[in-house]
């Protein structure tokens, strides 16, 4: 890669990384005035703003020593797993205890674990995903089953082309085909899979630029372009954040970032970070 390239390169991470915080940090801000306006304690909306310092201060650091990538499949389905000795909701495990607060397991580590596949060896990465899709499909947990089915056909394509996407599309399906038949019997709660219609309620022009910056959020991914292979999983990040982030609008499901739920805020950054940061790895074929 000559200098030119390298320079380029490095600008269109930076330019990915201001739009991803910049977009995250509002999607975050605007739900918390939605959440305080509405009535939920304090102690309730000031945990997505402070998980969102927090895990922007950690990661950086963690991205920065190439520590987000190199383990993330095998860690994403241990705890995955590990939410099924968790807290326990209507016969759903989706949830890690840790005290008062509750992470749901799935929207933890997925990014992550999606932005760093392709650095993974893959039949380790492939037979993890496969397991947790199938831990997905028994939670059950569509909306984070759908996103991460379209980001391992996207990476299955990038690894073993057009015959390794159509094996993740069957087992894909086959997940899926399994969730539906275990309806999620969990009522929505407002400030989480209502945060749109309550901002709705508030302002339409809140709820517009709630919307406007979830959004842009969700592209944000695909301005990391880099030489190589690397583009793939900014597309499969960003296919995954599309898919949870247009869930809702199907059915009673978290709204990412702008919900209450830190496990989405702290997933999503990290699976940026992980993403964007130059960890020094090579791309495993």
């Amino acid at each position: 890669m000559s200098e030119a390239d390298i320079v380029s390169s490095r600008r269109r991470v930076l330019r990915a990384v201001l739009l991803f915080t910049l977009a995250s940090l509002l999607t975050v801000a605007l739900g918390a005035v939605v959440m305080a306006q509405d009535g939920v304690p304090l102690g309730i909306w000031i945990r997505n703003p402070v998980a969102w310092l927090v895990t922007l201060g950690i990661g950086f650091g963690l991205a920065l020593r190439g520590w987000l990538t190199g383990w993330t499949t095998p860690a994403a389905l241990a705890i995955v797993a590990l939410s099924f000795l968790g807290p326990e909701q209507e016969g759903v495990h989706r949830w890690l205890g840790l005290g008062a607060v509750q992470l749901n397991a799935a929207a933890l580590i997925l990014p992550v674990a999606i932005a760093a596949f392709l650095y993974e060896r893959a039949m380790l990465a492939v037979t993890c995903f496969a397991l947790i899709a199938l831990a997905l499909a028994l939670q059950p947990d569509i909306s984070q089953l759908a996103g991460l089915s379209l980001a391992a056909i996207i990476l299955a394509y990038a690894r073993f082309a057009w015959r390794g996407a159509a094996i993740a599309l069957v087992i894909a399906t086959g997940a899926i085909a399994l969730c539906l038949l275990r309806p999620d019997p969990l009522a929505p709660v407002p400030h989480v899979e209502g945060i749109f219609q309550l901002a709705w309620s508030q302002s339409p022009l809140l709820a517009i630029a709630m919307r406007t910056a979830l959004a842009a959020a969700v592209i944000s991914p695909l301005l990391v372009w880099r030489a190589g292979r690397v583009h793939w999983a900014a597309l499969a990040l960003s296919a995954y954040f599309a898919a949870t982030a247009f869930a809702p609008a199907l059915g009673a499901y978290p709204v990412p970032l702008a919900g209450y739920g830190m496990s989405f805020v702290i997933g999503w950054l990290l699976g940026f970070l992980a993403l964007a940061s130059p960890s020094g790895r090579t791309v495993r074929k």
